[in-house]
């Protein structure tokens, strides 16, 4: 799941590698330069208001740069691109991470064979063509030529099958969740390798994007993710430099990048958990870019003429996921019982919630992931009927309600958000204590199995890194996908969901596949093993100076062709 949170920071007092004194330098030189461009102003007469960034939330739309902002003549101070994010990373070992945070560093690290454009169509990347057998189980890629990891190591189809290996040696690492259903990776040439599956699957394409190949030599090594979490050996436009837990991750620029790359010195990454700090350094020049923007506080930069407030449709889907498997001390199961959780749903106001959580940046679900996502089948809302819901919980027998336990992340949009829950929920008698914790800690307790879980319901979010139905549902739905192996911390498992997802991977009839979807969509919303909370649009910010950043609607920046205007 895309997860958020880190160890909390005084902004005001980073002492990492003299921070303070290279962020202050950076501050004055801004200043300087904004109190020169208002004395210009100022002798030009000029009186006018800076335009409206038509970020209203009322049609939930993308808002382009404002193209005064966009020639407001503003430049960088230095060459050292910095984001403010909400988050760190958990592991910089692209094959043992797999949340949000960390992947938005690891990617810009490391390379897969394909990649997505910004409208989420796939793209060659390491690998420049690709075909596939008529029986559709083997996939063959030619390769880029001339290419190194960051330890020179040269990058060829040795080095494919050699991450194939390294999943082979170690199933406890996440890249085994894309090759489990390979059989064989066969060496054809220097620059050719194909890939065998154990049968058909219409997804392969999508999810081979999320395997990011790393230097065979750095594989091999005894200790190969401690190594990786301190040093980088990809194929990417950036090379790991510097890092401290919970506060900063800095790369530098790869000299020897293979294709066209940032033209900035650095790309540095500052975990500020608190909304109103990253706000701040966006003002005030510490940061070039914030991710993400809360959506509470947009009104404070939306009209600066030096900060660009995007607004992006996104795949992000929140919800609250039931343990189905949890029992009160009594030994009744509440989320076991379907009316239980329906009830929990019809309590929820999912309107009241985009509006008071989201600013009114988010929409109401219509089915278990986003209305972006393909093959995605609407569904009818859950509206909010307390009678319902009231009437559900007595047939069910928890008429008097219950006590019950919520993990969350300890940022401010997430505890927001599960508070809202816990208020929704008291009308029916459900009493939710929230417990909050750092992403890192939640990680641990959401992949505990079964027989030792302390979960009992989880605030989160996920987002399809392969912005496909099966990527949307799998991880966090199937049933084979329980703790360790995946995300379903409901503990749900529904034979013919788990057929439906299962035979769709091996369809080749359009029409057939949306109709396993559909069917399987409208099981999980029946069924509701989750509180549908929303969809959210992802709000970012940077200053106009900042070039060359594309975003993913899965909810991460490229900055590969990143740049500053000096």
């Amino acid at each position: 799941p895309v997860r958020s949170a880190g160890r909390a920071l005084n902004p005001q007092a980073y002492n990492y590698f003299d921070w303070r004194k290279l962020r202050m330098k950076r501050v004055l030189t801004f200043l300087l330069a904004a109190v020169m461009l208002l004395s210009l102003a100022a002798c030009g007469g000029n009186n006018s208001a800076p335009k409206d960034n038509n970020n209203a939330p009322a049609d939930n739309s993308t808002a382009p740069a404002d193209a005064d902002k966009q020639t407001s003549g503003a430049k960088s101070p230095d060459n050292d691109m910095v984001v403010a994010v909400q988050a760190d990373a958990t592991h910089l070992d692209p094959h043992v991470s797999s949340n949000g945070a960390s992947n938005q560093i690891t990617y810009e690290m490391y390379e897969s064979l394909l990649t997505f454009d910004e409208n989420t169509n796939v793209i060659p990347s390491l690998a420049k063509e690709w075909s596939v057998s008529e029986d559709g189980r083997t996939y063959t890629f030619i390769l880029n030529e001339g290419i190194k990891f960051h330890d020179g190591e040269p990058f060829n189809a040795e080095a494919v099958k050699a991450v194939y290996d390294r999943g082979l040696a170690h199933p406890e690492l996440t890249l085994t969740r894309t090759t489990k259903n390979w059989v064989d990776v066969t060496v054809d040439s220097e620059y050719q390798v194909s890939i065998t599956l154990d049968e058909p699957n219409n997804t392969f394409i999508n999810k081979i994007t999320q395997l990011r190949m790393v230097s065979p030599k750095a594989m091999a090594m005894e200790n190969a993710s401690d190594y990786l979490a301190k040093n980088s050996a990809g194929t990417g436009a950036y090379v790991l430099s510097e890092r401290v837990d919970g506060g900063y991750t800095k790369l530098v620029r790869n000299e020897n990048y293979w294709r066209e790359g940032p033209t900035v010195d650095s790309l540095t990454f500052i975990v500020v958990p608190e909304d109103a700090s990253r706000i701040a350094m966006l003002q005030t020049g510490e940061a070039d870019v914030i991710t993400p923007v809360p959506v509470t506080d947009v009104g404070l930069i939306e009209n600066d003429p030096s900060i660009i407030v995007d607004v992006q449709p996104a795949t992000t889907y929140r919800y609250v996921t039931l343990n189905t498997e949890w029992a009160l001390p009594d030994g009744r199961k509440p989320f076991a019982d379907q009316r239980v959780r329906q009830a929990l749903n019809y309590a929820f106001d999912s309107e009241a919630y985009a509006k008071v959580v989201f600013n009114g940046y988010a929409k109401v679900p219509t089915s278990i992931f986003s209305d972006s996502i393909f093959y995605y089948a609407e569904q009818t809302p859950y509206s909010l009927d307390l009678e319902k819901a009231k009437s559900l919980m007595k047939e069910a027998g928890f008429e008097d309600g219950f006590d019950v336990d919520i993990i969350v992340d300890n940022t401010t949009v997430e505890q927001k958000g599960a508070t809202f829950v816990k208020q929704q929920l008291s009308q029916i008698g459900v009493n939710v204590k929230l417990l909050p914790n750092e992403s890192t800690a939640n990680a641990e307790l959401t992949s505990a199995p079964l027989e030792s879980t302390t979960v009992q319901m989880w605030y989160v979010n996920w987002s399809s890194g392969s912005y496909e139905a099966d990527g949307s549902m799998r991880s966090i739905l199937h049933g084979e996908k329980v703790p360790p192996s995946g995300y379903n911390t409901a503990f749900w498992n529904n034979a013919e969901f788990n057929q439906l997802l299962d035979d769709a991977l091996k369809m080749s009839d359009q029409n057939e596949i949306a109709q396993a979807y559909a069917r399987a969509q409208a099981i999980a919303w029946e069924e509701c093993p989750w509180i549908f909370l929303g969809n959210d649009n992802t709000l970012n910010a940077y200053k106009t100076y900042v070039t060359g950043l594309q975003y993913m609607p899965g909810g991460v920046f490229v900055f590969r062709t990143a740049g500053l205007d000096r």
